[in-house]
């Protein structure tokens, strides 16, 4: 019975208010909800914690993880594009979606070709998001004094 379980429950709760957040800042369409709970429930087994000496992840694997590869979720991405023709594009603007689990690349999602596929060659463009359209808008407050 989990709901008599607190630590579950509150480690469920943090994983849903974690995701809940990665999606509205990242303005991702809410199918792609699971590909942020992946993402949540590896840094959370990953995050050093104050009341355990290890990790999750150190635990299980027997060594400490890696965190180089890391990436902010939902970051735009240019990945290096297979084939195409002379005059193509070299590289298409993605966002970056899930880690891959064994080894060395990331799961991409193309919003031109609505794709996603993974790909080991690509550079992130983690300065800015593509939401950051949201922070040019002005904001006007409304008075309630009459003029």
């Amino acid at each position: 019975m989990p709901q008599l379980n607190g630590v579950a429950e509150r480690r469920n709760r943090t994983l849903l208010d974690m995701v809940r957040s990665m999606m509205s800042f990242m303005e991702l369409p809410p199918s792609f909800w699971r590909y942020a709970l992946e993402t949540t429930a590896k840094l959370l087994n990953i995050a050093p914690s104050k009341s355990v000496p290890q990790t999750p992840y150190e635990i299980w694997h027997g060594k400490s993880a890696s965190y180089k590869y890391l990436r902010v979720w939902g970051s735009a991405a240019y990945v290096k594009r297979l084939m195409g023709d002379k005059l193509d594009s070299r590289s298409t603007l993605c966002r970056f979606v899930r880690y891959l689990k064994e080894t060395a690349g990331y799961y991409f999602y193309d919003p031109t070709e609505q794709k996603i596929f993974v790909s080991r060659n690509s550079v992130f463009l983690e300065k800015g998001f593509p939401s950051d359209s949201r922070r040019d808008e002005v904001l006007i407050e409304e008075s309630s004094e009459e003029p």
